[in-house]
């Protein structure tokens, strides 16, 4: 009889990789790419700081804390390494503007630059343990979720509370230095902290707090481990209870090490032109397309988008004013608003504007549909729309948009990145 191979180590490969990676090992396109996300995030963090959740998140923060070493975005104050983490995570993922990876699912700035931040702060590290601290965090966080797949985020978890967990544990291990043994112990105990329920986006502060959560749940990971707390060391691979086989991943494990230190996922991250989820950048790219060709709220009879499984499940729902989550979760809103501003920044999601009697006009005359032939692209197109609409005089003007701007083959300039947080 045949013997049956044995499993790959994926945690441990994982943390052997990281723990061993050194800032001359990562090439420098890899480290441009993620200076420019570092900026995005900084930015991002500071104007999500200002918001209510993430005043409020800062001042629990402050309040537990009682004093340490580590800095809170956009204050004076300093907290502990998970206090900071929390509180920083929130407010970079505060207002649907931080970067995104498309086939991964996840915001990877949010869940690896507060732990990365902390910890170096707190050990008066180098700039250059800080930046491979990061990289381990974005890389190890996005393959996870690219093996997490569609089918994981499909089933009602918010993949940078999930795989964000992981993503920030390793960036918080890479940033004390912890060696193989000690580093997958970290993503082990990040693992089994992995959380994050997407029915947050119908109107709560919830979905902000997932990536805080995941980045402290990353920094208590790595200081856990450093004492010797142990962890699974097969946490993501194991084939019950493991982060894969209970989450509905869709891939097999060992596909998170194919390439792994050679092809580089940190430079397909993209960064966010809109303040809204990235499955409705698409949209509001071909509805400006359409704007620019005569489409107005006043000549519309009937606007169709035609989207994948997961880009319909994300934003194709009815709209109902709610919190400003719900409208920048929201498919139709981001039409109706794109369509009467040409723009879905911050202006158009202001408290204001969410029951707009405008917008709300237009509700009847927007629709989303699921059309199964865009799924054929999988997880690396499921943005994909056509768009089709049907103005009164009875014209068609119709538009495809396959990647969104701002994406890894629309990519925003370094500019473009600046002038973004200059409108503030």
């Amino acid at each position: 009889m045949d013997e049956k191979p044995e499993p790959i180590a994926v945690t441990a490969g994982l943390a052997e990789w990281a723990a061993t990676l050194t800032f001359g090992a990562i090439p420098p396109d890899v480290i441009a790419h993620l200076k420019v996300c570092l900026l995005d995030s900084i930015g991002c963090g500071l104007f999500g700081a200002l918001q209510p959740w993430g005043k409020i998140s800062a001042e629990t923060a402050i309040a537990l804390s009682g004093g340490g070493d580590c800095s809170l975005l956009a204050r004076g104050d300093k907290v502990s390494p998970s206090d900071a983490a929390l509180a920083n995570g929130t407010a970079i993922h505060g207002f649907e503007l931080d970067d995104a990876h498309v086939s991964s699912s996840l915001h990877p700035g949010a869940i690896a630059l507060p732990p990365s931040l902390a910890i170096v702060e707190r050990q008066g590290a180098s700039g250059e343990r800080f930046l491979t601290a990061l990289a381990a965090g974005y890389e190890i966080g996005l393959r996870v979720g690219i093996c997490a797949g569609v089918s994981h985020s499909t089933s009602g978890y918010h993949v940078t509370g999930t795989a964000g967990a992981l993503g920030a544990a390793a960036a918080a291990a890479c940033a004390l230095e912890l060696p193989a043994v000690e580093f997958t112990n970290a993503l082990g105990i990040g693992a089994t902290q992995a959380a994050g329920l997407y029915a947050a986006r119908l109107g709560a502060m919830t979905k902000r707090f997932h990536a805080g959560r995941a980045a402290q749940s990353g920094v208590l990971a790595a200081y856990l481990a450093q004492r010797g707390f142990t962890g699974s060391r097969d946490a993501i691979e194991a084939p019950f209870g493991g982060f894969l086989s209970t989450l509905h991943g869709q891939h097999h494990a060992e596909t998170m090490l194919d390439g792994l230190g050679e092809h580089w996922e940190i430079v397909k991250v993209g960064l966010k032109p809109y303040a809204a989820c990235a499955s409705a950048h698409t949209t509001i790219d071909g509805v400006r397309e359409l704007r620019s060709r005569g489409l107005r709220a006043e000549n519309l009879e009937r606007l169709t988008v035609h989207m994948s499984k997961k880009g319909h499940i994300n934003i194709g729902w009815r709209y109902q004013p709610g919190e400003v989550i719900t409208a920048q979760m929201n498919g139709p809103y981001a039409a109706a608003v794109t369509l009467i501003d040409g723009d879905a920044f911050i202006d158009q999601y202001e408290e204001r504007r969410l029951a707009d009697p405008a917008i709300l006009a237009l509700m009847p005359h927007i629709e989303f549909a699921h059309d199964p032939e865009l799924d054929r692209g999988g997880a690396g197109k499921r943005h994909a729309v056509r768009i089709e609409a049907l103005r009164r005089d009875r014209s068609v003007l119709t538009v495809e948009v396959e990647q969104r701007r701002g994406s890894v083959t629309h990519p925003l300039s370094y500019e473009e990145v600046e002038r973004k947080f200059a409108t503030w």
